[in-house]
């Protein structure tokens, strides 16, 4: 999340879809007194019996805005007339492309890179129970599940995306992109990890940004 009052934008960014890259792009960009979210351990955490990132998922009035804050919780915290006055901007990834990205990162986090099976995975209900396993990019960048953000860049078109994005917003130079948190999986091609079962599961998860957004398997 990042909130520029200089430029007049506000980027919500979702999971799995380079915004890690793209906030470090953007803040050396923007003005001092911009808001870019982190989530760096504050002083007060210590004395928390809470994690720091839970309080500010749920409480960003008082703890600031999570990196992945919704837009709801962006407009809580600036107010509505900024808010809506801002060019708000997104990233939406292809979701059965993201699913296998995600599997791959969790599995990297563990420890687990040997013992990789999406689609066994996947398919386990005590996988799916106790691993972090459904994203929800939709409630980032919609209110009540109405879309609010002025543009969706897709992840397979990142570069143009983001040109037009730049241009819009008034960004002089070039935004240099760092490869962050990436290249957890060598192979390319998502669909290989799948059978029609996973393939129903997340087309079922993720209705609506698909539909929204015309993705295809």
């Amino acid at each position: 999340m990042i909130i520029s009052h200089k430029y007049k934008f506000i980027f919500l960014r979702t999971e799995k879809t380079a915004g890690t890259s793209l906030t470090a792009a953007l803040a050396a960009m923007v003005d001092s007194g911009d808001m870019v979210a982190d989530m760096s351990r504050p002083a007060w955490a210590k004395f928390s019996p809470i994690h720091h990132g839970a309080l500010k998922r749920n409480i960003p009035r008082a703890f600031g805005l999570h990196v992945h804050a919704t837009a709801a919780q962006a407009k809580a915290v600036i107010g509505a007339t900024k808010f809506n006055s801002y060019f708000k901007f997104a990233i939406e990834r292809n979701p059965w492309d993201r699913q296998v990205s995600l599997y791959f990162q969790r599995k990297s986090k563990h420890g687990q890179d040997g013992d990789t099976n999406f689609d066994r995975d996947m398919k386990s209900m005590a996988f799916r129970a106790t691993e972090y396993v459904r994203l929800n990019n939709w409630s980032i960048y919609t209110i009540n599940n109405e879309i609010v953000a002025d543009e969706i860049i897709r992840y397979d078109d990142l570069s143009t995306g983001l040109e037009k994005v730049c241009k819009t917003v008034g960004l002089d130079g070039v935004l240099e992109m760092p490869r962050l948190r990436s290249g957890f999986r060598n192979d390319k091609d998502y669909r290989t990890h799948y059978s029609d079962a996973t393939r129903e599961r997340v087309a079922r998860w993720y209705r609506r940004e698909i539909d929204a957004l015309g993705f295809e398997f």
